[in-house]
């Protein structure tokens, strides 16, 4: 790190704590549910579960619903105490702005938005295999990637106004420079939203969301109210690159085939191997249990082939937003000024860096954007 600002190394030194607070919680929350797993697994207490349920529901769906149901409320206060250490550690480090009652309101908000989807979830699966028991994973990956696209569709629209204020951007210099550059690449969008951040933390952040009418530019105004006007266009110029290179749908392409794929190797390892030995059937709860539970295992590599993806198209963005744009030296002040404000590290461990981050480390793309 000799060849590193002075500063960059002392900001990391200095975000040590906050960083590794983080970072034992989630190891301890991986370590605590895989003991937990196994032990409810081979003390075969998900299948008393289900087998006590069966004697008080009556409909199949409600059974599904009634033990996904229960098991999620069940590991939500198991790790209550982790979200909980979470949001202290942001609130002593002075990012976050909320106070405990409004964050655990905005986790009953979640809980809701998750019990929504869930029930979507589960009742498609339970159509799939009780309608198509032999290849009702090809119908299940169907779905679930035509409910992606739908949710990328309603998020802006929908349910990123449930956690945030979603207003239009006041006009002026700013919002006039987005919607020109956004024509000048034949990217249509109608409005510039502003996405109130400010009042829960001190993170900043830009992105284009939605698809086709629901397409939106939203600025956190913790980033457009700190930054210079500049600054923020070419933040702006990297997320347009985004759009201009396709990358949402790409993304969308390559999680679907890992989608289909996942599920047909996992879905012919669970009928060999698991459930014969668990006694269970994929159409009953249990067994769709198991299935998802294999499932997370054949799915880890699956994570680092997606960062290697999400970390390549930064890259290019990086690229559209110096290059085509002419917006690199600004950009480059903004990630670092982004990097001090969101207590990233600029240089963190190669081994992380590969493995768990989806954009590369800060202090490449500066390094770059300023070659």
């Amino acid at each position: 790190m000799k060849s590193l600002p002075a500063e960059w190394i002392e900001h990391d030194k200095k975000i040590r704590p906050y960083i590794w607070s983080h970072r034992v919680l989630s190891y301890g929350k991986s370590l605590f549910g895989l003991c937990f797993t196994l032990y409810v697994l081979f003390t075969m207490r998900f299948a008393l579960l289900e087998w006590w349920l069966s004697s008080q529901v009556s409909h199949p769906f409600l059974l599904w619903l009634a033990y996904f149901g229960l098991l999620a409320v069940v590991w939500e206060v198991l790790t209550f105490p982790f979200s909980v250490a979470h949001h202290w550690i942001e609130r002593v480090h002075q990012l976050s702005k909320q106070g405990y009652l409004s964050w655990f309101w905005d986790r009953v908000k979640g809980y809701l938005v998750g019990a929504v989807i869930g029930t979507i979830v589960l009742g498609l699966l339970y159509l799939c295999v009780t309608y198509f028991p032999e290849t009702w994973w090809l119908w299940a990956c169907t779905g679930f990637v035509l409910l992606s696209i739908v949710l990328a569709q309603l998020a802006p629209v929908l349910l990123i106004p449930i956690f945030f204020k979603l207003h239009p951007m006041e006009e002026g210099e700013l919002k006039k420079k987005l919607l020109e550059l956004c024509q000048k690449f034949s990217i249509h969008v109608s409005e510039v939203y502003h996405l109130g951040l400010g009042e829960k933390t001190e993170k900043g952040n830009a992105a284009f969301v939605g698809l086709g009418r629901t397409k939106r530019i939203i600025i956190g105004d913790t980033l457009y109210k700190k930054f210079p006007m500049e600054q923020v266009e070419a933040v702006f110029a990297h997320e347009l690159g985004h759009q201009v290179h396709n990358d949402l749908w790409k993304g969308i392409l390559l999680s679907s085939g890992i989608l289909y794929v996942s599920f047909f190797v996992t879905d012919w390892m669970v009928q060999l191997y698991v459930l014969p030995y668990f006694g269970a059937d994929v159409a009953r709860p249990y067994g769709m249990l198991l299935f998802f539970i294999v499932l997370s295992v054949v799915q880890t590599p699956v994570g680092w082939i997606q960062n290697l993806f999400s970390r390549w198209r930064e890259r290019m963005a990086d690229d559209f937003g110096k290059s085509t744009t002419g917006l690199g030296a600004p950009l480059a002040d903004a990630l670092e000024r982004l990097t001090y404000q969101n207590r990233g590290p600029f240089k963190p461990n190669v081994i992380l860096e590969w493995f768990t981050y989806s954009h590369p480390a800060p202090w490449r793309r500066i390094t770059t954007l300023r070659a």
